[in-house]
């Protein structure tokens, strides 16, 4: 123990170093949290034996069902009953946005909303398609509902369930399952109508008096090899010809034996072996390929890879991200590197020495029987048809029953809401439901987050560290009206969400936002539920939450689009969000 420094001092500075280490976004979330513990055990702030307790919390146990239960309703083939009776609304734009918008904002009531979006988005890709809609225009929508029905229940998003537990702790019963609806609702309605209205500000098809959209469904990098023996005489020219009007392929670069041409000029005629790097439709590389009669650089020249080509986005999780060699690791699993796309941009590196990133979309090549395998391996979202538990047929109800079930349970007061999630996990794994998929349902990263963060955030308040701090924010609201103290708490929560795990900020939040309604006189569930919404609302950028990344690729987003739908949602959340508050709970 340091001599001159009490817990309060010494867990305040572990608290700082924790927050430099989550908003520079340079080390995982969750080791930051390992850290922040480690640190408390050795300092003597936590009790060795108190260490881990976090990992049997409650709300650890609660949010990991919850993910379980929301991956085995997706593969349930729920969705495509769902979506049947819709399809008549689905031919424009307005109506392809408000439809996916309105089933993720429902879906992600009782879902973990970024289970209800990789739900929905393959639908909305292959709609978008059919319909030759821009996707860009349809995604963020969803991504944003998936975030506002969060708010609607105790189990839309892992804050409501912290919040709910903490409440307890300064002498009230947790929230209930609808508690949140009060508030949770109207918001979530008035912010899905309001993105709905910003759609027209995101970037579109190409129009008279507008700039081709640079992005299309399925622009991807490829590289095609000129096979060995080839006796014809083919040009940049004559291959950057194929396909019509904006579909037409673009050539970037040649690879002759390790010599790279850049930009290479129309007149250059190809050699045997060359591999040349094209971007452009899938289509129309096929027909280039066809025409031509070249072949994907990732077929092996022995054995030809066989089987089909499934697309898929690469999530912040994927083992593919930290790998030096993506194509190799894919490679090692049966899968060909077949291209990829990076939010429009060209990418001048080869697909071998190429490092993903979250977002990219993919185009592997790999037997069609192993797609779902590849899938859960590297955590990816396939884009085209799921080739996932086809046994399952069109409809299975029981993952929804079970789900339903469980909240009835907790609603009445049968069994709390922990035991009711875990009895639904145990009903699916007894009726085939789960095997030993169940592992991968778990994100892990969060799950190790709570449970790391609990006892170091328990240590924060029980040292007094948060009292001081709700003491500094409690001195400038001494006579101030509750709703300016609920308006700072909300805003505060949502200035420092972006930059941390949203478990994280109301881990830090909660505890500091009851203290001060205390001192002040304003009403702690008031000033939770600040937290809450503030925590659950990063509309910003594509990093805040994973939601936001997940459709930043397939939607070939830039930085600032976020920024610019996302800004007047914002100030309606924290406008809105204050009076709902006030009137509700204050």
């Amino acid at each position: 123990m340091m001599p001159g420094l009490d817990h309060a001092v010494l867990i305040t500075l572990i608290f700082v170093a924790g927050l430099f280490g989550f908003a520079t976004d340079r080390v995982r979330h969750d080791l930051v949290a390992l850290l922040m513990l480690g640190a408390s055990v050795v300092l003597g702030i936590v009790p060795g034996k108190q260490a881990f307790s976090g990992f049997g919390d409650p709300v650890v146990i609660t949010v990991a069902a919850v993910m379980i239960v929301s991956a085995a309703i997706s593969r349930s083939g729920i969705l495509a009953h769902a979506l049947r009776p819709l399809r008549r609304v689905m031919h424009r734009e307005s109506g392809i946005a408000a439809t996916y918008a309105l089933l993720c904002g429902i879906a992600s009531a009782f879902m973990n909303n970024v289970g209800a979006l990789a739900l929905l988005l393959p639908a909305a890709l292959a709609t978008c398609r059919s319909a030759k809609v821009a996707p860009s225009r349809i995604l963020m929508p969803m991504a944003f509902a998936s975030l506002l029905g969060g708010l609607v229940t105790l189990i839309g998003t892992p804050p409501n369930v912290i919040l709910a537990e903490l409440r307890a702790d300064y002498d009230r019963p947790a929230f209930g399952m609808f508690d949140f609806t009060w508030v949770g609702l109207p918001l979530a309605l008035a912010g899905l109508v309001l993105t709905l209205l910003m759609v027209r500000f995101l970037p579109s098809r190409a129009s008279s008096d507008a700039e081709p959209l640079k992005f299309r469904i399925a622009d991807y990098l490829f590289e095609l090899r000129i096979p060995k023996g080839y006796r014809r005489t083919l040009t940049v020219e004559q291959l950057a010809a194929t396909g019509t009007g904006e579909d037409r392929l673009a050539v970037h670069a040649i690879d002759r034996g390790g010599l790279l041409f850049t930009a290479p000029r129309l007149s250059r005629a190809f050699r045997p072996g060359d591999i040349v790097q094209v971007e452009g439709r899938a289509p129309v590389v096929e027909q280039a390929l066809e025409r031509f009669g070249l072949e994907l650089a990732s077929d092996a020249e022995d054995d030809l890879l066989e089987g089909s080509f499934a697309e898929c986005v690469v999530t912040d999780r994927s083992a593919l991200i930290a790998s030096g060699n993506p194509s190799l690791l894919l490679e090692q699993s049966g899968a060909a590197l077949v291209a990829i796309s990076r939010r429009g941009k060209n990418i001048a590196e080869g697909l071998a020495a190429l490092r993903l990133q979250p977002g990219d979309v993919i185009l592997v090549q790999i037997a069609q029987e192993r797609v779902g395998e590849l899938v859960n391996a590297f955590d990816l979202l396939p884009l085209a048809e799921r080739p996932l538990n086809l046994r399952l047929a069109a409809r299975d109800w029981l993952p929804l029953a079970a789900l339903v079930g469980a909240i009835a349970a907790a609603s009445t007061g049968l069994a709390n809401l922990a035991v009711s999630l875990v009895l639904a996990v145990v009903m699916l794994g007894l009726t085939g439901r789960l095997k030993s998929q169940v592992y991968q349902d778990i994100d892990w990263p969060i799950i190790i987050l709570l449970a790391a963060l609990i006892p170091v955030a328990q240590a924060f308040s029980d040292s007094g560290a948060g009292d001081a701090i709700a003491g500094m924010i409690s001195a400038f609201g001494q006579d101030r009206p509750d709703w300016l103290m609920i308006a700072v708490t909300l805003g505060l929560t949502m200035a420092i969400t972006p930059f941390l795990n949203n478990a994280a900020a109301v881990l830090i939040m909660g505890p500091i936002a009851a203290e001060t309604g205390l001192a002040t006189g304003t009403a702690v569930d008031a000033m939770l539920m600040a937290v809450a919404i503030g925590a659950s609302c990063d509309f910003l950028t594509p990093i805040g939450h994973q939601s936001n990344t997940l459709v930043w690729g397939p939607g070939g987003y830039r930085f600032s689009d976020y920024a610019r739908v996302g800004t007047p949602l914002t100030a309606l959340v924290l406008i809105l969000g204050t009076t709902l508050i006030t009137l509700v709970w204050s």
